[in-house]
């Protein structure tokens, strides 16, 4: 029975949607890595082209995900050049189109699959802040109208309450005075 199981331990199944001969062959390590590498590159591409948008004028990158992955993909060819042309180092027994799956094609393919994510995401978000931008400022005019209408009554009433106030205080200040004025009128034919 034992012979029975080291058989199936020997043959390896081929895994044909990840071009690998097994899952375990797969360097979690080095593949992380590349990964990794990539997904930093992509976000040093999004930030080049928002700090050159900032220097110009005006915008000349308007989608900044699309535009990011134009660096990850330049690296990735002169990465996939680079294994092609050179040969494997001593000691692994990788093949070169291995490399290239593992290394190259599929980071490429999840940063670019991230990349669409976020596009995605952001797309949302801005849908949903304009279309429900137009309703709240809509409702905010008819509040501010409102207010406004208010405020205009208030700032009116309060100008004639002053106008009131002045006047009235205008009115007892002169009679004070001709009060005032007759007192001393008659201190003045007495002495």
């Amino acid at each position: 029975m034992t012979s029975v199981y080291h058989k199936f331990e020997d043959t390896q199944p081929f895994c044909e949607i990840c071009f690998f001969k097994s899952i375990n062959q797969i360097n979690t390590g080095k593949l992380m890595t590349a990964i990794f590498f990539y997904i930093f590159i992509y976000f040093v591409g999004y930030y080049a082209s928002n700090v050159l948008n900032m220097l110009t004028v005006r915008p000349l990158i308007t989608n900044r995900y699309i535009a990011a992955l134009f660096p990850v993909y330049g690296v990735a060819l002169t990465h996939a050049y680079v294994m092609v042309s050179s040969p494997p180092p001593q000691g692994t027994d990788m093949t070169v189109e291995y490399a290239l799956m593992a290394f190259i094609g599929l980071p490429v393919v999840v940063v670019t699959l991230g990349a669409a994510y976020l596009m995605w995401n952001s797309k949302g978000k801005d849908e949903d802040s304009s279309e429900a931008q137009p309703a709240r400022e809509d409702d905010h005019s008819d509040d501010k109208s409102e207010n406004d209408k208010k405020s205009d009554e208030m700032n009116a009433a309060d100008t004639i309450e002053k106008k009131e106030e002045i006047q009235f205080e205008s009115t007892e200040t002169s009679s004070e005075k001709s009060i005032v004025a007759s007192d001393k009128g008659k201190d003045n034919k007495e002495t």
